[in-house]
């Protein structure tokens, strides 16, 4: 799948690039500002944490836990809404910070922390199985979530593994510990059902006061399908090696991400839609191309991030290097120059690919049309900018594949207030069009596109047309003119969009062979709710009238 490098929240040099873009009535690029800003955001307690904030520059690790209704809880508002209650009573008590972890010191004492010592968050989400299967009343659902759906509806070219659940929750932490302790945990004793204690005899009980971890809350009510952990770079690189999240909304302030009541009915504003997919990258193929070819690929300097053309090769290496000098002034110097350059390339609306601003022009020119972050956001080339809010994380787990022995990609998430005009224009009409950005964008390739294309040996009908022997033999075409006229028929040769990471490449080859950078395992389109009338516990609860 094409999405890999619209991945996660980066931090470029340890800089926080991310924070520093202000659409408010504060200054974003305070670093106070932005703490105060956010400190409001906990205290008004009407938004899911785990999206906007905490940054997840803060919560280095994910916990994926995704879930379906069991069969016998289809219809039984009434069990899976106690069951839920259970489930957010748990993630209430322990922002409260009733729930605590032992935590094993250098000399084997064990002291006891609460979970929020670890920037913990817990964001639950409901797919539309969860409202269909408990025929919940329309006007208390989310009018615009539907199933995710399948790979070929969305430009894949291979068989989901992972398809659409009930639920999702996501659990980000400081430690990955923490957020799998909170999944399942057997440091407590399973407390005995009601009916259990009544048999018995025993002393009746608050049952929701001993539910410790996911695993227990659901167990009655739901199944868990899959699990997925994923981890943040310290660097701020993934696993191709780029420095990626560069450009996307303000992390605290925009008009992307939360609903509002031109989206929905009172009681769900403030929630958002979740994406949620799964992508691996072969990274063996990934690192057998050259550094210069994987720039052109992705759009960006390997060294400093920058959009190809914005300095040249010689200016970039430079001040690559002069950021990892051991020269402490040429090294802040450096950093300082690399954070001024990366801010004005954060905003996701400039539209460095099709203004007339002079400075943009070896931009146009350098980074490819057919690259990754033209095609992941095109910057209003088509007349439109989409936004979405990327949260994403590296994964990188061993196999049992023949031949291979590890697997590794990207926990791709994402958050906006329509799932059809975000994530999924920017998948089918961007990423996955064969026809992206020629002709749909523009008429013609410009002069270098062409150049690029003539010397991979690609033409059009007409340009072969036009060549007399001299130049068919300068480009290697004596023998092959035939079958090169031939192929300049399809017009699938014509198109981009299966160029780069955004295809991977012309008709899915590479000129030295296959190859398939990225392929999409499938996910899941869910929406996170409101926390009603600032109690966690109560989240969901609106979705019953």
């Amino acid at each position: 799948m094409h999405l890999a490098y619209i991945l996660s929240t980066s931090r470029a040099y340890s800089l926080d690039v991310i924070d520093t873009i202000g659409t408010g009535p504060y200054d974003a690029t305070d670093k106070n500002g932005r703490r105060r800003e956010e400190d409001r955001f906990w205290r008004e307690k009407k938004r899911q944490r785990g999206v906007s904030f905490p940054s997840a520059n803060k919560q280095e690790y994910v916990l994926i836990v995704r879930l379906n209704l069991k069969p016998n809880a289809r219809g039984e508002i009434k069990q899976v809404r106690h069951g839920l209650k259970r489930l957010c009573g748990l993630f209430g008590r322990i922002d409260a910070g009733e729930e605590k972890i032992n935590i094993k010191d250098d000399n084997g004492d064990l002291t006891s922390s609460k979970l929020t010592n670890f920037n913990f968050s817990a964001t639950l989400g409901f797919g539309i199985g969860f409202f269909e299967k408990l025929k919940i009343d329309r006007n208390f659902c989310p009018r615009g979530l539907y199933e995710m759906p399948l790979h070929a509806d969305l430009g894949d070219p291979e068989q989901y593994l992972f398809t659409q659940t009930d639920m999702i929750v996501q659990l980000c932490s400081k430690m990955d510990f923490v957020n799998r302790w909170v999944f399942k945990t057997d440091s407590y004793p399973i407390t005995p059902s009601e009916e259990w204690r009544n048999l018995a005899g025993g002393p009746k009980q608050n049952a929701e006061e001993k539910i410790h971890d996911i695993s227990t809350a659901v167990s009655e009510w739901a199944i868990v399908t899959d699990v997925h952990s994923g981890f943040q770079r310290l660097d701020g690189r993934n696993l191709m090696g780029f420095m990626d999240g560069i450009s996307q909304p303000e992390r605290l302030r925009n008009d992307d991400i939360w609903t509002t009541g031109n989206d929905e009915i009172g009681a769900l504003i403030d929630g958002t839609y979740m994406v949620f997919q799964k992508i691996e990258h072969d990274l063996e193929q990934w690192e057998k191309l050259g550094v210069r070819e994987q720039e052109r690929w992705v759009g960006r300097s390997k060294g400093t991030g920058l959009l190809l053309g914005t300095l040249s090769r010689e200016q970039d290496e430079k001040l690559a290097d002069d950021c990892r000098s051991n020269n402490s002034m040429v090294s802040q110097a450096a950093r300082s120059r690399l954070k001024k350059l990366l801010k004005e390339q954060e905003d996701p609306s400039k539209p460095f690919y099709s203004s007339s601003d002079p400075q943009y022009k070896n931009i146009q020119l350098e980074c490819p049309v057919w690259s990754h972050v033209r095609k992941s956001n095109p910057r209003g080339a088509d007349g439109e900018t989409r936004k979405i809010f990327r949260r994403g994380y590296l994964f990188m787990n061993d196999t049992t594949h023949p031949g291979k022995r590890v697997s590794s990609g990207l926990l791709f998430i994402c958050f906006q207030r329509d799932i059809q005009n975000g994530f999924e224009h920017i998948k089918k009409h961007y990423l996955n069009n064969k026809k992206f950005p020629v002709p749909e964008v523009r008429k013609n390739f410009s002069r270098e596109e062409l150049a690029y294309r003539h010397m991979h040996g690609r033409f059009k009908e007409d340009e072969l047309g036009r060549m007399v022997p001299y130049q068919r033999s300068s480009l290697g075409l004596d023998t092959a003119y035939s079958r090169k006229l031939q192929e300049a028929k399809d017009p699938d040769l014509q198109n981009t969009g299966k160029e780069g990471l955004g295809g991977p490449s012309q008709l899915g080859i590479y000129p030295r062979g296959d190859f398939v950078a990225t392929v999409s395992q499938g996910g899941g389109y869910y929406f996170i709710p409101p926390i009603p009338n600032r109690k966690i516990s109560e989240i969901g609860q609106q979705f019953f009238g």
